[in-house]
């Protein structure tokens, strides 16, 4: 059960990837995360908020919130569905990454990607790290991500809104 169909599909777009997810699992100052992506190279897992934008611009408006949280990790903000499809890269979002002592998260955009080191497909920052979030390998192992649209689609495909038969009166 989730609070909406998008983070439904998100859900299901997660486990197409093979990435292992918790659904609200923290309480944040201020602030419950919608999901924590337990990816192996990254110890506190990828913090992942589902907002109901469609473009990288009204993202923005939320990694304050994110920021603020107390969270050190990486974080992503995903938007209504990937943003750039089409692409040998195409766009989940926006992707924070920790920076300085103090942790700031610097944003960038999330591009998915298929490792070439592992096998599974990642996300990468375009201004930041190319570094693979499930196994570590950095810079250069970067591959086009495979049927991105297509496990989408699925996913999708999974969450279908059906109906509920009304009671029978009595």
């Amino acid at each position: 059960m989730f609070r909406s169909r998008t983070e439904a599909r998100w859900a299901a777009f997660f486990d197409e990837l093979g990435w292992p997810w918790e659904y609200e699992p923290h309480d944040l100052v201020y602030y419950v995360p919608d999901f924590v992506l337990k990816l192996d190279a990254s110890p506190s897992g990828v913090l992942c908020e589902v907002k109901g934008c469609n473009s990288l611009e009204e993202l923005r408006a939320h990694t304050a919130k994110m920021g603020d949280s107390g969270w050190e990790g990486d974080a992503l903000i995903v938007g209504s569905g990937l943003l750039e499809i089409g692409s040998a890269q195409p766009i989940l979002g926006l992707i924070g990454e920790p920076t300085g002592p103090l942790g700031w998260l610097e944003w960038g955009t999330a591009r998915l990607f298929f490792c070439l080191s592992c096998g599974h497909h990642s996300v990468l920052s375009d201004e930041g790290s190319w570094r693979c979030r499930v196994c570590g390998a950095v810079d250069g192992h970067v591959g086009h991500a495979v049927g991105a649209e297509e496990l989408w689609g699925r996913a999708s495909n999974r969450v279908q809104w059906r109906p509920r038969k009304p009671k029978a009166a009595e």
